[in-house]
């Protein structure tokens, strides 16, 4: 019998031996969930859960006003590194004799945590703790959760087959394993781990759970298997993690995990919470273990494409050239009894990957215009809007992340003053409902703000032309008239104009200098020209001063008898306290800007043969990509398509206004890291439009071009997946 299948058969029989894995709830996950959740933490204030979570609601909303709460903002402020600390931080505590308590002293934790002061945390947490009767209502829900569990061992579970990863990987486990489901956390999943005192490192995958609007629920007989893939997910961990820290393996690797978070850094920081190299690593060896456990455990061929297009949309964009090196580590055991044999394969892969894609990035040969932007006065004028302020405020009191400035300055202390008292008022529970229930977040407020005007006191909306308005989507389904009732009493209420004309002139000191430093390099006419066709639109700059600082949101508006208008909002930028402004920042933002006011809705895809031909491929690109559809709200190919040539468009503007080889190089990184993977090919089409003016006279013309360029890429894409799956 050859090596590799004694090892192999070897490594079974040891498997059996170890302890089967469960699903189990616990009590301090849906204590630091439920905390966390009424503190307003929008990570876990999904509020998918049905009937528990308006149990949730009705036992604790009390409580909000709780000495924790506050306590909990700035502890966590101070010392939380991600959306998943709570979940460490509940897997670090058990509660004994009705009290929390660690199960560590504090060295043992992670990161910050050991500075922290975990004594004063956790007296604090058994104040709310006992306050809450938390105990009680817990045992009150056992029979619930008990119920679930049950679903889950029945309906999931029954696709998790735990004999299958010592084989596959020639080793037992280094790690143990659990499951525990976040009852509250709604679609989140979160993957934690311990090294306790004396123990093994532990590897905890808490579960969200959710309930589907037309029924059922995400472990119930009908869904259950499309969970399977996370628990068979979270066991590979135990296998992998190890695996780059092997002496061997961490010469060979080098460079390459933190290259790889920095090509999809975005993606995996701002939205999965990966902020290292060593992170992106093994997700990416256990996402692609993942699909060869469900070519061997009887997946069928729709559900294996499905998972590896949803993890090359959530950033892996390397995993088909894994997946097909790993298949062939899994048919060739006999010279590689275990993974951490073939690993020296997997850098090597990983490393040809990386370097193709420089390579294409670096095909974009900058040839910088020798026209240098203008330095002339600039009529465009920055500006600050009342209802624009009235959306940032309200979005900030209740709680949306994106108008909850990361430094605080002298007028974001004066709205928390002024505001603190009407964080109950009605209009923030009936906002704070649109936003669970239609997602209104992000730009959604702004494209709302531009539509409504401070008329006599009152809070209207204007009338746009018929058929053509811009607002947000997420908008089409709310009560406009019911909203717009509380948001008038809370303008009342709050003497909100009163706040608005107290600072006219600090937003006037500010605005000047913005105007006086930035304002000259921004050069929406350049759009006309690369478009070949005036747009004819208005153009507005305006200041959110209550808006995040870093954000910007662009908005088009077409009001009644008026021509479209393009309103950029920008974050509040002081330029005032800037002493030098770094030159790529200061293009950066004009160039955004410019962007955005360059938006010309007459610049679309004319005639029916150019439309079809980009909605079919943007079209493509949207299919089974629910990253742009759900980050950019993309409801048809076109759209995506029209996103995509601005960005490319962003990008040729820079070079021909200024811009350096380097902040070229960064924003195309931007790109590529925001998802747009096909973004060196369409700025490289977009270029040679750029400089054959006199064969296409307008951007139309060169759309069959754009088309071409596109499917090109699609079935280079496509060849990639087949490869790996065939």
């Amino acid at each position: 019998m050859k090596k590799g299948i004694i090892l192999a058969v070897l490594a079974l029989v040891a498997m059996t031996l170890q302890a089967k894995v469960d699903v189990e709830a616990l009590e301090t996950v849906e204590l630091m969930s439920i905390l966390s959740r009424t503190a307003g933490w929008d990570p876990y204030h999904m509020d998918m859960g049905g009937q528990y979570i308006e149990d949730v609601e009705a036992w604790f909303a009390p409580f909000e006003n709780h000495p924790m709460i506050s306590y909990y903002d700035e502890f966590m402020m101070q010392f939380a590194e991600g959306f998943d600390d709570p979940m460490y931080l509940a897997t670090a505590f058990t509660i004994d004799g009705h009290q929390v308590k660690m199960l560590c002293p504090k060295q043992y934790l992670r990161g910050n945590w050991k500075d922290a002061d975990m004594d004063e945390f956790v007296d604090n947490l058994n104040k709310f703790y006992t306050d809450t009767r938390f105990h009680e209502f817990y045992q009150q829900h056992q029979d619930f959760y008990n119920a679930v569990l049950q679903d889950y061992r029945t309906n999931v579970m029954q696709y998790f087959n735990q004999d299958w990863y010592a084989p596959f990987y020639g080793t037992n486990p280094e790690e143990k394993f659990r499951v525990i489901i976040g009852f509250t956390n709604g679609g989140h999943n979160y993957g934690v781990a311990h090294q306790l005192p004396g123990q093994p490192k532990e590897n905890i995958s808490v579960c969200g759970y959710w309930v589907y609007p037309n029924g059922g629920y995400v472990y119930d007989a009908e869904h259950g298997r499309e969970a399977a893939p996370t628990l068979v997910h979270e066991f590979n961990h135990s296998f992998v993690n190890y695996l780059q820290d092997i002496e061997k393996n961490a010469a060979l690797l080098g460079d390459i995990p933190q290259r790889l978070l920095e090509k999809e850094y975005y993606r995996m920081t701002q939205y999965q919470n990966y902020g290292q190299g060593s992170i992106v690593l093994n997700e990416s060896v256990v996402r692609a273990a993942v699909i060869i456990y469900m070519m061997e455990n009887g997946f069928s061929p729709e559900e294996m494409r499905a998972e590896l297009e949803t993890n090359i949309s959530r950033g892996f964009t390397w995993l088909p050239e894994l997946v097909t090196t790993m298949r062939y580590y899994n048919t060739h055991r006999s010279k590689y009894p275990t993974l951490n044999d073939f690993y020296p394969e997997i850098v090597r892969v990983l490393k040809a990957y990386l370097d193709a894609d420089d390579k294409k990035k670096n095909m974009l040969k900058f040839n910088p215009s020798s026209n240098q932007p203008s330095m002339t006065a600039n009529a465009l004028k920055a500006e600050a809007v009342e209802t624009v302020e009235l959306m940032g405020i309200l979005s900030r009191l209740a709680g949306f992340q994106e108008y909850n400035t990361i430094k605080p300055n002298p007028y974001i202390q004066d709205v928390d003053a002024w505001f603190e008292s009407f964080k109950q008022h009605p209009v923030i529970e009936y906002y704070n409902g649109l936003r669970r229930q239609y997602h209104i977040a992000y730009d959604a407020p702004i494209s709302l703000a531009v539509r409504l005007s401070a008329d006599g006191g009152k809070i209207v909306k204007l009338q746009e032309e018929a058929g053509d308005c811009g607002l947000d989507d997420r908008w089409n389904n709310v009560d406009m008239n019911k909203f717009l009732e509380l948001l008038n009493r809370f303008y009342a209420d709050s003497r909100f104009h009163e706040f608005f004309q107290q600072h006219q002139a600090f937003y006037q000191q500010k605005l000047n200098a913005f105007n006086e430093k930035l304002m000259p390099y921004v050069h929406p006419e350049w759009y006309d020209n690369f478009y070949g066709k005036p747009s004819g639109n208005l153009t507005r700059v305006i200041m959110g001063f209550a808006t995040r600082d870093g954000n910007g949101y662009g908005a088009t508006r077409h009001l009644k008898g008026q021509p479209w208008e393009n309103c950029d909002v920008v974050g509040y930028c002081d330029f005032e306290q800037e002493e030098t402004i770094q030159e790529d920042l200061r293009n950066s933002l004009a160039s955004m800007i410019t962007n955005r006011l360059g938006k010309n809705p007459q610049s679309s895809a004319k005639g029916e043969k150019n439309a079809a031909l980009l909605d079919k491929v943007g079209n493509r690109l949207l299919d089974n990509n629910q990253w742009l559809k759900n980050r950019y709200g993309y409801s048809d190919g076109m759209s995506a398509m029209n996103n995509s040539i601005e960005k490319a468009a962003e990008i040729i503007y820079l070079m021909q206004n200024g811009g350096s080889a380097n902040h070229v190089g960064y924003l195309l990184s931007n790109d590529l890291a925001s998802g747009f993977a096909w973004m060196p090919e369409l700025v490289t089409a977009l270029r040679d439009y750029a400089n054959h003016r006199n064969k296409y006279k307008s951007l139309n013309d060169f759309y069959p071009q754009i088309a071409k360029v596109m499917e090109k890429y699609l079935d280079a894409e496509q060849k990639r997946l087949d490869k790996a799956l065939k």
